[in-house]
């Protein structure tokens, strides 16, 4: 299975989700990819760090590049010896970014409850996957925050409910995934929420709880006239970009020198 956890957001704890959820598919044994596409390389730095530590979970964790070509070909030596593969993409390879879309079995959105994201973008992009993808499962997973006393934040309103409305065939977690006071020196120290000391079992159960939440998504089927309309979504938008692009350049054929000048 791949599992891509997508957000711009860097308040969303995307990385650490990504992270934790390799670490949890570690523990049976399986062996498991973590490809990091983020700008910042936040798996690849976690890895270095864990590598140090000793880092008990086998966790293979690699790059950005040739990732496209290796997802995309299910001969390709990852899609072969790693059963499970978990993307941790923020956007900014987008070629990296599009190629997990294409292949992944279920996408995860986290949401902060406190941010807001570009939902029209996101929605474009997630339909336009669907052209090539159209078995792709979106599961929108809320991220709190959580106070030095154990007290979740107040949110009179939840971007990832709205979120998850908005996105046809998309699916709201139940798992709400919070904000812990020792997820960075954690994520830090190289390690996963199961290899912390003390261990914070209410963490340890999110992860768990998300991870059966993704399987479920997995193995339940399309809603099938939600899927076609936003496939429809997806084509018209490509087909009103393509007219515009056609009236701009007859624009210019209109302007005698207006090429010329232009090049």
């Amino acid at each position: 299975m791949i599992i891509t956890v997508f957000s711009e957001d860097e308040f969303a704890k995307r990385s650490i989700i990504a992270l934790s959820l390799a670490a949890y598919c570690a523990q049976s044994q399986r062996r498991v990819l973590l490809a990091d596409a983020t700008s910042l390389q936040y798996a690849l730095g976690w890895n270095t760090r864990r590598r140090a530590v000793g880092g008990k979970q086998k966790v293979t964790v690699r790059g950005s590049a040739d990732l496209e070509s290796d997802l995309e070909n299910p001969a390709s030596y990852y899609r072969v010896h790693y059963p499970e593969t978990v993307v941790d993409a923020d956007g900014s390879d987008a070629r990296s970014t599009n190629a997990a879309l294409v292949v992944t079995d279920v996408l995860v959105i986290p949401i902060h409850s406190r941010q807001d994201c570009n939902r029209q973008a996101l929605i474009e992009r997630i339909e336009a996957a669907r052209l090539f993808n159209p078995a792709l499962r979106i599961l929108v997973v809320e991220v709190q925050s959580i106070s030095a006393f154990g007290a979740t934040a107040n949110t009179e309103t939840s971007p990832a409910e709205t979120l998850a409305k908005e996105i046809l065939t998309a699916t709201l977690a139940d798992t709400v995934i919070h904000e812990w006071i020792d997820d960075r020196r954690i994520f830090d120290r190289g390690l996963s929420v199961f290899e912390a000391n003390p261990r914070n079992e209410r963490a340890v159960a999110e992860i768990r709880n998300l991870h059966q939440e993704i399987a479920q998504a997995r193995s339940q089927p399309v809603e099938q006239t939600a899927n076609s309309l936003a496939i429809l979504h997806a084509l018209q938008r490509r087909t009103q970009e393509k007219e515009l692009c056609h009236v701009g350049i007859d624009v210019l054929q209109q302007q005698p020198g207006r090429l010329d000048s232009a090049g």
